[in-house]
Order: structure tokens, then sequence, then C-alpha cells
């Protein structure tokens, strides 16, 4: 499969993303970017072993652009998305494979402030080939841990680009306890105006931003990953008592993957939550813009219904954006705030685009990405760490009593299968005969009175996804075998997989 996703760059490192193709991409977000009339891309990366390498060969890329080169080191992604919005940086290169295992890497994106999404990977594929008027020697040898080694070309004039070292890391820890603290205590019920996304410029005027109202015990998954020293430092700061787990940055991520949304990864928070009698656990991804949540009841809870709390306590009549594999939950509780509902499809990409073309409130998609307006579109794991925490200790309750009356409807988890044949062709006969109403946004998605069904083509395997809602549970097979009269083969498994 290509390396070249649908939202993002991901590939097995040194076999399918090498240097090379690394320096490549770097020298084709840079035309991307000067082209577009930005003049500085912004550059980071999380801590994989082979993130060092792969950001100087970007970076070198980057230089042989002519681009100026902000280089924030190796931060969470948050952070990097956050610095870029402090320098007025609208494009931005991030070498991470997020939350895949250890072998992977990759690079996620910007340019002039579009998020990556197809159209944007198709102009960078098709910009890998072409030269700058003015090509790089190579890289120097040396250089800082943490920045890339073309600052020692610049200097002595080999590359016609430049590197300027940045740092907000103090800055995006002060300014995400109060961007969170403001979205739960300010006029949370106000309807949102449609104003302009804003350019998460507030400081802390008056001090320090402040304490969470009543102190709660946290356990911190950090999985391994870039947020392993900063997550706890945050939480601590805005008065929680934290437990911290797996807070070592691993390279290898050599006993697990750093995914979230896999219940099986979350097996250790879930008994250190029980064990602790902890308010609530949090588990935050390998590079940091996403978010899985534990209960104080030991209870995984669900993207949609941590979206749905949201909804209730932070917005009035909010314009949201959610991936269209979601539970039913999230809608009612839009619909219940009397808001507007914009279906996408996966991919944090295409969820991005959306929010910050429609000035959205809020994005919630499956595998545990939350956006948010006053973030300017963006998603940070950490953030909503601390909305939760600051809903939590205002209300007085539990979290589990907080997520109880949200409710889970009858859904299966998301239901893998090899293709029966030529995936187009299975795609077609399933909406021409499935019933209901179709939604052809990404595969066939049909909504029936009575639940709905998902079938859509893996983008990184031969397989097909497929996922299904009803009332009750006894329901579901005859949802699934409406939905699949047209495809016996695989309706025959799915039934048995769900019964």
């Amino acid at each position: 499969m290509s390396i070249f996703k649908a939202c993002d760059i991901r590939g097995v490192a040194g076999s399918e993303l090498d240097d090379q193709l690394a320096r490549k991409i770097g020298r084709a977000l840079g035309i991307m970017a000067v082209r577009s009339g930005s003049t500085s891309v912004l550059l980071a990366g999380d801590f994989r072993r082979s993130t060092p390498a792969l950001k100087d060969a970007v970076c070198a890329g980057l230089l042989e652009s002519g681009a100026v080169v902000l280089d924030a080191g190796q931060v969470p992604t948050p952070v990097a998305y956050f610095t870029a919005v402090r320098r007025q940086c609208a494009s931005v290169a991030i070498v991470t494979a997020s939350h895949n295992a250890g072998r992977y890497n990759g690079v996620k994106f910007m340019v002039a402030g579009q998020p990556a999404v197809p159209e944007l990977i198709g102009q960078l594929q098709a910009s890998l080939d072409v030269s700058p008027d003015r090509t790089a020697a190579a890289l120097a040898p040396a250089a800082p841990p943490g920045h890339c080694r073309g600052r020692s070309a610049i200097l002595h004039g080999s590359l016609p680009g430049r590197v300027e070292p940045v740092n907000s890391l103090a800055e995006y820890e002060s300014a995400v306890r109060a961007e969170a603290a403001e979205l739960v205590g300010g006029d949370a019920h106000a309807p949102s105006p449609p104003a302009p996304l804003p350019r998460r410029e507030r400081g802390v005027p008056g001090g320090q931003p402040p304490t969470i109202a009543r102190r709660l015990t946290v356990v911190v998954d950090a999985m391994g990953g870039v947020f392993s020293e900063i997550a706890p430092r945050v939480l601590d700061a805005a008065g929680c008592r934290v437990i911290p787990l797996r807070c070592r940055i691993d390279p290898d991520f050599s006993r697990y993957d750093p995914n979230p949304a896999v219940d099986a990864n979350l097996a250790g928070l879930v008994d250190r939550v029980a064990t602790e009698r902890a308010d609530f656990g949090i588990a935050l991804d390998g590079d940091g813009d996403r978010v899985g949540l534990v209960d104080s009841a030991g209870r995984i809870v669900r993207p949609e219904q941590v979206g749905a709390l949201l909804v209730q306590q932070c917005f009035s009549r909010p314009l949201v954006v959610y991936d269209l594999k979601c539970a039913s939950v999230l809608a009612e509780a839009v619909r219940a705030a009397r808001g507007t509902l914009l279906m996408q499809p996966s991919g944090h990409g295409f969820i991005k685009s959306m929010m910050i073309r429609c000035h959205a409130d809020l994005g919630v998609e499956v595998s545990g990405h939350y956006f948010y307006r006053v973030l300017a579109g963006g998603d940070d794991g950490l953030f909503t760490a601390l909305v939760v925490a600051h809903l939590v200790a205002r209300s007085g309750l539990s979290q589990t009593e907080l997520i109880e009356p949200i409710g889970w409807p009858a859904v299966t988890p998301h239901l893998r299968l090899p293709l029966p044949g030529e995936a187009a062709e299975i795609l077609e006969r399933i909406a021409a005969h499935c019933g209901g109403e179709v939604s052809r946004l990404d595969g066939v998605r049909a909504e029936y009175q009575d639940g709905w069904a998902l079938a859509r083509i893996s983008i990184t395997e031969p397989l097909i996804t497929l996922r299904f809602e009803a009332r009750q549970r006894s329901e579901l097979p005859e949802v699934a075998r409406r939905f699949l009269k047209s495809a016996p083969e695989l309706s025959k498994q799915v039934v048995e997989m769900i019964r």
C-alpha cells in the first residue's frame, strides 16, 4: 500500500520512508508553501527513534525550496500547531507516525492553513520530483539534538533557506490550562457567534490560569509518547493529583502501540484507575493529539459520549463536525442543544478542514480526536483531558455519573473483514440494494428508522470495514442482513460475529 494516505504520510521507517524520500517530501512541501505565499514552514517531530534523521532530511528539503524553517524541535503535535499559530506560520510539517507501532514514521502537514486532504496529498506527490531553482549541497553532519542539521549548511551558505529555532512549550503549558478553563467557565451556554476562528493568541494577563475547582485524582497514561513529561506537569499545575503510568518516553514503543482507540491498549489504565480509586484516567496517543478516557468505575468512555458531554456542558446551538462512524448519542446531544451537524469522512484532515471552513464549534472523530474552534479548529488530547477535569470538578459528580445519562446504544465495534471481491463493485452492490437513506460520502452509509449501517474500504489494508447500530442488541443481525442482502458472503460472516 502507498505511504501517501488520505490525510497524511505514513510508512515503515527506513524501507518505505527513508531519508531520501523524506528530503523530497520536505522540498515538495516547501515549494507548495512558497507558491501559496507562505514564506515560512514550522517543522517539528515526535520522539521515535527514526524521527531525528527523518526530520533532518525533511528540513533539508524545505531549505532547498527556499523556505524559512521555524524549527520547534521534538514536541507534541498540539504544541507544534500552537507554536505555528503564535508565530503566524500557516504551513507546518511534523515528523510523526502518531499512534502507529515504533517501526513506522511519517509526516503530518498543513500548507497555507489547509490541512492535508487527498487533493493536497496529490499535489505533494506531483511535486516530489520538481526541483526548485536552487538546490542544496549535502547536509552538514552536526546539529544540536532535536533540531535539523541543515542549520550548519545555512551558516556556510550552502542552502537557499534558513533555520530559526523556536520554543513555545512554556507558553503552551500556560495557555492550554487557561483555554480549557475559559471554555468550561466562561459563558458556556451562550450561542457561539459566527466569528472567524480565533488565532489562539490569548495570553494569561492576570497571572496563572485558574486551577480546577476541586482536587481530582487522575491517572495519566502517556503510552511512552511525547506527552510523557508534559501532561503530568500540566495536570499537576492545574490542581490534580497525578498518578503517572507509562510516562517515560519509549522511542521504540517496544511493548505496546501508543493507540488509545484500541481497548486492549487501555487495560493497564483501567486496572490502575480501579486500584487507585481515581476520579478518571486519560491515555494520550504517540504524538498527543488524541485521547482515550476511562471513568471512575474503570469503564472506557467512548469518544461519542465525550463529545455529547462537551456539547451538553460547553455549548448552546453548536455547529458540530463529526465522523460518519460516530454512534447516534452524539447526534442526539447536538439536536437536543438545537445545534447543527456536519458529517464528514473518517480522517483528521477531513474534520479539521471542515472545522476551519465553517468556523465550527466542535469536531469529533471516533478514533479520539476532538477539535475546537477555540483552538483554531485544531485537536489536542491534553486540552480535552483538562476540559473533562474541569467539568467533573465543577459538577460535584463523578465522571461515571456525568456519562451514564448519555447512555450507549447497541453498536458494534469496527468489523474488519477480507474483501470477497473487487472493492468498488461490492460497494456499488450494497448501495443499490441496502435501502434506507443512503450516503456515499465515504463508502456506503444507510440510515434506517431502527438503526444505521456503514461499509468502507480500508485505505491501509485489503479489508472492508463495517459498523452497525440498532435500538437493541437483538436487532443488530437484522440491520446487518438488510444492509448486506446483496453481499451474502459478507452478511453470513457479520451476523455470526454480532449474534
